[in-house]
């Protein structure tokens, strides 16, 4: 117990990994998911059918910005398969209610006014089938007072701008002033003067979205008096919490979760402040008819909010003539950001040596959706960090490596600083970056291949281009867990207890490596399910937290459940009042034995051993603990083993709480052809090298490379939400016109890991969630700059755009 609290909220190295690894880092090891989900044969929350189930649809706006004056709904009520219809001005809905988010809020169950198009207002209506709901909600009849709309954050700054948000925000659209909106390191007006050359640019990211294949959906089904619930959520542990202050309060012990399969899930609609609206609209409905509800969004709700870095962004560099930056200042002014906290200029501060950075981050109210963290919410920081270097290396005719190289460091010190903190922390000290980039030369002969922007002509007549960019590996930013492992009767398998949405990482696999090394178990004999509540919640999916979090709670409990295991070995067993049996181990102490391959054994002697299901014996007739009784054996008694069972759990505040400097660093590649005819761009090559401290699962760790690409490349090159400027409406939320990357949209792409041992997280492991999905896509602007000679001032890279910046459009 010891070790484990001196490692609660880690700040250095882990003092106590393992000698030896044998399922940690190996490949091969088979997905707990694999089999169903490759089958076809995994049940998510939308396949879920219960007997005599309703389904719920909401009325939209459909304006930018509206109020309900008034509303009939009595043509709706009256049409066929019809049961219920619950209104915004319902006398038993409350003013307000816990609806979500990280932190308790309380805001309106169904509102009566609209902030963009398509928000959910008013109604919800319960009907026999989808397509009887939607048929009467085309039956309410609403009297709309319109209101004027902004969509443009530079057009809400302006002083008649109308105001986006008036009940929240009536002072005007600028809202975040004075919170946590200035990041300042030093002197900008002294590093200016000290530079060599100072560049002026900016750009400008237009809406994105965290669009998958399930539509947002849940049940809601009332068992008596107790709430049963399937969520499809990355935050159970929220949902609970919410549920249980509804409807005049529910005890958490009464209320029963699942929590399915994920048909993809980015963060996004899990972080909104209304996302268990719909929850609470199917439980009162749920109450209301007496049958179970399924409350269902359709694609285009799909599209409720966005990415973090909608906006526009000004930089202005000082910057020597061998790279070095002297100082950076600039503005990033966004739209709709519900948690306006992380900044865009922090990986500056914490990746770099640059001494003078003055960034500021306005937050501004527009009539669209929420903008949230999806796919990460350091998208804004990345850009920034891409840009500016590229931006450097360009202006200077550097190699943007050697400009990188040049300006690591963290906080504004060198790499000497660096390592003696690495050091300090009991860390290896290695090169981080320095590392990743050999690695990512070699894959994609950068040293061959690079060359100066706009001097390479292929013989296909497209321009070929190459780019590079960088930044920290993700670390867990915060975040605890809780975490318990039994020991079955019978056959001594092991499983783990701890509820989590699992959206498909492998994570629940790289659990049970790490629980199978920590126990001396073989891999099969563990096992982890974690879509019931078992009374323990794990760390949800998170600014790459999980694996930090939730690998130390499972080694926490992994290394208690085996020193109970040794314990219950050298003790007698079947010890009641009238007696006991002799230990399994008679003489032994715990220290003299040690488990492997399922299997404890004598450290002295390995030949006297006993498998663990040995140990624990059969379950029988006389309940759990017994098989039978030693009738015959003088005495009338039964022997059994103690049960074996352990938790174990973990606090961490991480990066965001603690500034732990950031150690670990990864870096990619990309390779690209552009038609200077078309505008298109084709994306040939991409490598992603990430040094993760300590593999764990390869499996995983290049799943979220390969996957992270493809939403890299497509954020960077085709994704994007637009609205019409006359009405407002969104005119392509649909997965038709909303162009996500499909699999032929990146020619080859090659997968690098590095193992440092420089992670805060168990055995030096840090986070790889993310990051390369985060990183990637400022990464096609240089490249497409390194091909044409020409920037592209605004993303995604449409060919449009390119076709705009070579002065033919």
């Amino acid at each position: 117990m010891k070790r484990i609290s001196e490692l609660l909220d880690n700040t250095k190295s882990d003092k106590y990994p393992l000698e030896h690894y044998e399922n940690i880092g190996k490949r091969g090891i088979r997905r707990l998911d694999g089999y169903e989900k490759a089958s076809g044969r995994a049940s998510y929350t939308m396949d879920i059918h219960l007997h005599g189930m309703l389904y719920a649809k909401f009325l939209k706006s459909p304006y930018a910005h509206a109020r309900i004056r008034s509303m009939d709904t009595s043509r709706a009520a009256a049409y066929p398969g019809v049961r219920a219809i619950l209104r915004y001005d319902d006398p038993e809905l409350p003013k307000s209610a816990n609806l979500g988010g990280h932190v308790p809020n309380n805001i309106t169950v169904l509102p009566s006014v609209a902030y963009f198009q398509g928000e959910e207002v008013g109604a919800v209506i319960a009907a026999d089938t989808e397509n009887i709901a939607d048929a009467a909600l085309d039956l309410v009849e609403v009297e709309w007072e319109e209101r004027p709309f902004v969509l443009d954050v530079v057009e809400a700054l302006k002083p008649d701008a109308p105001l986006a948000n008036p009940e929240t925000y009536p002072d005007g659209n600028y809202y975040n002033e004075g919170f946590l909106d200035i990041e300042k390191h030093g002197d900008v007006e002294k590093g200016f003067a000290e530079a060599d050359l100072t560049l002026e640019f900016q750009t400008e990211r237009t809406a994105n979205t965290w669009i998958g294949p399930e539509r947002p959906c849940g049940i809601f089904r009332w068992n008596g008096e107790y709430p049963e619930v399937w969520l499809k959520h990355q935050h159970p542990q929220v949902a609970k919490r919410a549920i249980s202050s509804w409807y005049g309060g529910i005890p958490m012990n009464r209320i029963q979760l699942h929590c399915p399969y994920q048909g993809a899930s980015f963060g996004g609609w899990s972080h909104c402040n209304w996302n268990l609206g719909p929850y609470y609209c199917a439980g009162f409905l749920a109450k209301k008819t007496g049958k179970p509800v399924k409350w269902v969004f359709d694609r285009r709700e799909d599209f409720y909010g966005g990415e973090m870095d909608e906006g526009s962004y000004f930089f202005k560099v000082g910057v020597k003539k061998d790279g070095t930056i002297t100082a950076v200042q600039g503005t990033a002014t966004l739209a709709n950001q519900w948690f306006p906290v992380f900044g865009a200029f922090h990986h500056l501060s914490e990746n770099t040596k640059i001494q003078n950075i003055h960034g500021r981050l306005k937050v501004i109210q527009v009539n669209k959706g929420p903008t949230v963290a999806t796919r990460c919410e350091q998208n804004p920081n990345c850009l920034t960090l891409t840009l500016v270097f590229e931006h450097v290396a360009a202006a200077l005719g550097l190699d943007p490596i050697e400009v990188a190289l040049k300006n690591d460091g963290a906080e504004g010190h060198d790499m000497a600083w660096l390592n003696e903190r690495k050091a300090e922390m009991g860390f290896p000290v290695r090169d981080s970056l320095r590392e990743c980039i050999e690695k990512g030369k070699a894959v994609i002969d950068w040293d061959r291949k690079w060359h100066q922007p706009g001097t390479k002509r292929l013989p296909n007549g497209r321009m070929h281009g190459m780019a590079f960019t960088w930044t920290h590996e993700w670390e867990d930013s915060a975040g605890s867990s809780e975490i318990a492992i039994r020991i079955e009767r019978t056959d001594g398998t092991a499983s783990i207890l701890g509820m989590r949405c699992d959206i498909g990482v492998n994570a629940e696999t790289a659990y049970c490596q790490i629980a199978a090394d920590e126990l001396g178990m073989e891999i099969q004999d563990v096992f982890y399910r974690p879509h019931i509540d078992p009374g323990f919640f794990t760390m949800t999916p998170d600014s790459s937290t999980n694996l930090s979090v939730n690998g130390f709670a499972t080694r926490n409990a992994a290394r208690l459940l085996k020193q109970r295991i040794l314990e219950v070995a050298t003790r007698p067993l079947g010890q009641t009042s009238r007696g006991s049996f002799p230990p399994a181990f008679p003489g032994m102490k715990p220290e003299d034995l040690d488990i492997k391959d399922s299997t404890v054994f004598v450290k002295r002697d390995p030949s006297i051993r006993k498998t663990i299901a040995e140990l624990v014996m059969p379950t029988g007739y006389e309940g759990p603990l017994a098989i039978a009784s030693e009738m015959g054996k003088g005495a009338d008694r039964s022997i059994f083993s103690e049960p074996l069972f352990a938790y174990g759990w973990q606090m961490q505040q991480g990066a965001y709480a603690s500034q732990r400097l950031r150690l670990c660093r990864q870096a990619h590649f990309m390779e690209v052809e552009v038609d200077t005819e078309t505008g298109e761009v084709d994306v040939v090559k991409v490598v992603n090298v990430n040094d993760v401290g300590k593999v764990v699962s390869w499996e995983g760790c290049e799943g979220q490379q390969y996957g992270g690409t493809y939403m890299g490349v497509g954020r960077g090159r085709s994704e994007e939400v637009i609205h019409d400027p006359a009405t407002g409406v969104m005119l392509n939320g649909n997965l038709l016109d909303y162009k996500i990357a499909a699999i032929n949209d990146v020619g080859s792409i090659d997968t690098c890991l590095v193992e440092t041992g420089m992670g805060y997280g168990p055995y030096g492991t840090v986070g790889i969630a993310e990051d390369v999905a985060t990183d990637v896509p400022a990464l096609i602007s240089p490249a497409v700059f390194n091909a044409t000679g020409k920037w592209v001032d605004a993303f995604p890279i449409t060919p449009d755009r390119v076709l705009k910046a070579l002065g033919k459009s």
